[in-house]
């Protein structure tokens, strides 16, 4: 069989898979031992090297693209299938007093995908180019100076004897991975809110690499209604606030918290911002029995599905109608030199067996003297627990 000489140059470099910005130089490339070898056999290869202390993005995975070319490229290019490529890289440490071996999975599929701990890059292969790397182990992801690259380089056996060039580039994968956001007090907004409320939010941001921004706004429907001011970082939580609009509308709403990392991946969490600016609804169930020995029983049915009736707020007061006249003012008096009787507002009390608001007006202790013969306007208001309030008149 005809010996089939291949010559490999070896040229170390360090760059971004798709970083235009990269800035970081290699020095002090040390050597390779590759001899000349019969096509079809494997020969081995290692080299290491130094790069500068200040090199970007050195804490992301990292992996290795081996470019094989032939010097006459034009009659007899590099296919796929022409070579294979395998070996590790040799991690030193407590002083070089220890080492570890990293296995690397050598590919040329096209395209390439890496699903590393920091996300998915899909990778263009072109003929006669190698990706090395192991994602399973977080050996290699800060891979640093004088660690040692071991290959194993076969040959196919009908491979064109000649000259073959073999560079070899040092890569930092790229984080796709999205920061993860997560809202700390989510549980305080389980109650509602109105104008002019303060909202506070808090969440923590996480991601691998360094956080580029991050705000804070209200949204409905996909429209912002209102962004948060970034008040601080304390403990290990960012701080977001701001009162809510004097004239926002009773919704529910969507607050968000978002954050961009510098690759500019950006993740969120939400939590419901539920705004209500409507009282109670009151009904008046009965004047059950009508007045008897000075008592008249009063029943009324007050709720509110959003943010709750306030108990104590819930009131009613008598007004005396004269003829003539109409109903007395609310602060009662002598009307058309006649006594006219306003009573002062009087609570009523839940009654938990039957979820009403009750009360019996006893109209001696409140100075209505002449209650059986006149007629008397009764009004009522509640407040929820946010103090909207409603009034209700007969």
């Amino acid at each position: 069989m005809r010996k089939q000489i291949l010559v490999l140059a070896l040229v170390v470099l360090l760059v971004g898979v798709v970083s235009a910005d990269y800035v970081g130089t290699i020095e002090n490339i040390d050597g390779i031992n590759i001899s000349d070898f019969v096509a079809g056999s494997v020969v081995t290869a290692n080299f290491s090297f130094d790069y500068l202390d200040g090199y970007g993005n050195k804490q992301y995975p990292h992996i290795l693209r081996m470019n094989i070319t032939s010097e006459n490229q034009i009659e007899y290019p590099v296919w796929k299938g022409d070579f294979e490529l395998g070996g590790f890289v040799r991690k030193y440490t407590w002083f070089g007093l220890y080492h570890e071996d990293i296995v690397l999975e050598c590919s040329e599929e096209n395209p390439l995908t890496i699903n590393h701990p920091l996300g998915l890059n899909v990778l263009e292969v072109p003929n006669g180019t190698f990706y090395c790397y192991n994602t399973t182990s977080e050996a290699i992801d800060n891979l640093n100076k004088h660690d040692e690259v071991y290959l194993t380089i076969r040959s196919h056996p009908a491979l064109w004897p000649g000259q073959y060039n073999l560079v070899a580039n040092v890569y930092y994968l790229n984080d796709t991975r999205v920061p993860f956001v997560n809202i700390t007090n989510k549980g305080l907004f389980e109650k509602y809110y109105r104008e002019n409320d303060n909202v506070l939010i808090r969440a923590t941001i996480n991601d691998a690499s360094g956080i580029a921004q991050k705000w804070s706004v209200v949204t409905i429907n996909g429209e912002e209604v209102f962004d948060l001011t970034y008040d601080r970082f304390n403990n290990g939580e960012y701080y977001f606030s701001k009162n809510t609009p004097v004239d926002i509308n009773e919704s529910d709403y969507e607050l968000f918290v978002f954050a961009e990392d510098e690759f500019g991946n950006v993740g969120n969490d939400s939590v419901a911002l539920r705004v209500d600016r409507t009282g109670p609804v009151i009904e008046l169930v009965s004047l059950i029995g009508g007045a008897y020995d000075e008592i008249l029983p009063i029943k009324f049915n007050v709720t509110d599905n959003k943010s709750g009736v306030d108990n104590g707020s819930v009131v009613c007061r008598l007004r005396e109608i004269k003829e003539g006249f109409g109903i007395c003012p609310e602060t009662g008096g002598v009307v058309n030199g006649e006594s006219c009787v306003t009573t002062p507002w009087i609570s009523l009390s839940l009654n938990s067996m039957n979820g009403l608001f009750e009360l019996d007006l006893n109209t001696t202790y409140y100075g209505i003297t002449n209650i059986s013969d006149g007629r008397y306007w009764l009004d009522a208001k509640a407040s929820d627990v946010l103090n909207n309030e409603v009034s209700w008149i007969a």
